[in-house]
């Protein structure tokens, strides 16, 4: 991934430009870093009673919050809007409190023929041994996508 495009991702995600982005688009995620040599980008969030969910990190904030995190990351590896999600997987590890503050790891492991894989770590942003949960979003791209 060229500097450039890691840094235009980063320009639209501090101007909170959700143009590229769908569903969850709203959820408040701060880029505290980002480093295009290895790929990552990492997020900052502070746990609300909504993420919470019988003491977890309920599976469907997360999952929106992995599809949306790496998305961006994904498609500016391959350079084009024609990615398809063909797997996104979830693991809750560890109870969260409200009011934890995450640290949200988003790196791009795999990009080989048309597969693009990001991997997503949740883990306290104070206690850093501390895993609550992990995510992995697989996608493919193509040179066009298919209109039905």
């Amino acid at each position: 991934m060229s500097g450039f495009i890691l840094n235009e991702l980063l320009d639209k995600l501090r101007n909170r430009d959700a143009s590229d982005t769908r569903f969850g688009s709203g959820l408040e995620l701060r880029v505290a870093k980002a480093d295009a040599k290895n790929r990552t980008v990492v997020y900052e969030y502070e746990v609300t009673e909504d993420e919470v969910y019988r003491g977890y990190l309920d599976s469907g904030w997360l999952s929106t919050v992995v599809d949306n995190a790496t998305d961006p990351l994904i498609r500016a590896v391959v350079n084009n809007n024609n990615t398809v999600t063909t797997s996104l997987t979830v693991n809750t590890l560890e109870p969260a409190l409200v009011g934890c503050r995450l640290e949200i790891v988003c790196r791009l492991v795999q990009f080989e023929g048309r597969l693009v894989q990001a991997v997503v770590t949740f883990r306290d942003a104070v206690k850093r041994g501390v895993v609550y949960a992990t995510g992995i979003h697989t996608a493919v791209y193509r040179d066009s996508v298919a209109k039905l």
